[in-house]
């Protein structure tokens, strides 16, 4: 696992916006410069002790190296005239939050003179923390924001947040899919596979789930179904004709059905 903040994950997806609008003047003034975030937590803002920061760091870098998930913690006083889910999102891609193929970084951000909280999720994450579950939590924070204890705001996504992420492994397994069995659901598995067809499903069992699947063949014959997201990205890079590395967790055996987290 890196120290470094700046990683080579690609996708952080688009999850759940709260805007508070208390009053305050809105700034107009348009931020081109790119942000390198530098630690787990980083407060332009001085909203939050040094103290907290520090600590809070320190535990979210362990948690990191102990699960490979990245949740990282960015204040700044404005984003201009910035639409917030566009400038979120290149900030993730930007710095790379999250282990590559897995997708499971998170970004929580506050744009403080603005009123806006944002939780950006991965798009491998987004089967642990819905777009209805990110907003939960952004509503448990806003009493907390407005009175300006962020500390407080933050532990408490967090304390949601990290018991959710680390209920299941991010290790993706060394097995082939024809060596698979009970004791392998929930892993992550990388095969080359290209799309067959698509079939639809009236059988949602997960709340970011899309009521459409891939049908994969892999490059040694299997066939194989494959969830995407409401959102369906990195699915469309998947093609019927070129062949690609997918990255995704085992949840069927019967029939085989995978989570779609990655597409290279």
């Amino acid at each position: 696992m890196r120290n470094s903040i700046k990683l080579k994950v690609k996708k952080m997806k688009k999850t759940i916006l709260i805007l508070l609008l208390l009053g305050l003047q809105f700034c107009t003034k348009q931020i081109k410069n790119k942000i390198e975030i530098n630690n787990y937590v980083d407060d332009r803002t001085n909203s939050l002790s040094e103290r907290y920061t520090v600590n809070t760091s320190s535990k979210l870098k362990n948690f990191a190296n102990k699960t490979t998930v990245q949740i990282v913690i960015l204040i700044i006083d404005s984003i201009g005239d910035n639409n917030i889910n566009s400038f979120t999102n290149e900030i993730s891609n930007q710095n790379g939050i999250g282990q590559k193929y897995a997708n499971n970084g998170i970004l929580i951000f506050l744009s403080k003179n603005d009123k806006k909280v944002r939780i950006n999720i991965g798009s491998g994450m987004e089967w642990i923390i819905s777009d209805n579950l990110a907003g939960t939590i952004i509503k448990e924070m806003i009493p907390f924001l407005k009175v300006g204890n962020y500390e407080k705001a933050l532990d408490v996504a967090l304390n949601k947040i990290i018991p959710l992420t680390e209920s299941v492994s991010w290790n993706i397994s060394k097995k082939q899919l024809t060596q698979i069995t009970k004791s392998d659901l929930s892993s992550i598995f990388q095969f080359k596979g290209i799309k067959t067809s698509k079939a639809s499903t009236e059988d949602i069992k997960y709340e970011n789930q899309s009521n459409e699947f891939l049908i994969i063949k892999t490059n040694n014959g299997i066939k194989l179904n494959l969830l995407v997201t409401v959102h369906q990205f990195p699915s469309y890079l998947i093609e019927e004709k070129e062949e690609k590395l997918i990255t995704a967790r085992l949840i069927d055996l019967n029939p085989l059905t995978f989570q779609l987290l990655d597409v290279e």
